[in-house]
């Protein structure tokens, strides 16, 4: 009898005690854009999970981890996406997920920026997310974007380590539906 009305209790308002947000392909988008042959192009990935423990009166205890299958690539060219997905680019065979976690946020005008380390083709460097929170009935609207040089982690290598056919800038933007979880 406890347990069912502490499991209705739960399910009637997780937000009330939730504190840790998460998200993945079915409650969100995580694309990017660059530049190939001298015209942009888009793409997304088809698999992610993203955590977001995360108070706005706290920033100085959040954290956010995000984490990419690299083979879900898709940009809508069966072609380019092998590629991305070969030695050359990702290498998805050996690394097969992007990995990015922060435990820095600070306020960036009327949202957040979150500091932290992104790993992808067993390189990690420094990166950042700005990003906004939007209260939604049971969950949060979280949206944002982040920008990077695929050359700093090893995206390209022979002639694709040129950026006379690839730029080196890959903008991304993601906007996700955060749902409750208990820690």
């Amino acid at each position: 009898m406890i347990l069912r009305a502490l499991c209705v209790a739960l399910a009637c308002c997780p937000a009330a005690i939730a504190e840790v947000w998460q998200a993945d392909q079915d409650s969100g988008t995580l694309n990017f854009s660059a530049m190939q042959a001298g015209a942009d192009f888009t793409g997304g990935f088809e698999r992610f999970q993203v955590k977001l423990d995360f108070d706005p009166a706290k920033p100085a205890s959040g954290r956010l981890d995000v984490t990419v299958a690299t083979s879900s690539i898709d940009t809508q060219d069966a072609e380019r996406d092998e590629i991305l997905r070969s030695r050359d680019f990702f290498w998805t065979d050996e690394h097969p997920q992007a990995v990015f976690r922060a435990e820095h946020f600070q306020r960036d005008g009327a949202g957040w920026r979150a500091e932290g380390e992104l790993a992808i083709r067993g390189v990690t460097k420094p990166a950042a997310v700005r990003f906004t929170l939007a209260p939604a009935t049971g969950a949060a609207l979280m949206k944002g974007t982040s920008s990077l040089r695929r050359l700093d982690f090893g995206l390209g290598q022979g002639d694709f380590a040129s950026t006379e056919w690839v730029g080196d800038e890959v903008d991304v933007q993601f906007e996700l539906k955060l749902r409750p979880t208990i820690r």
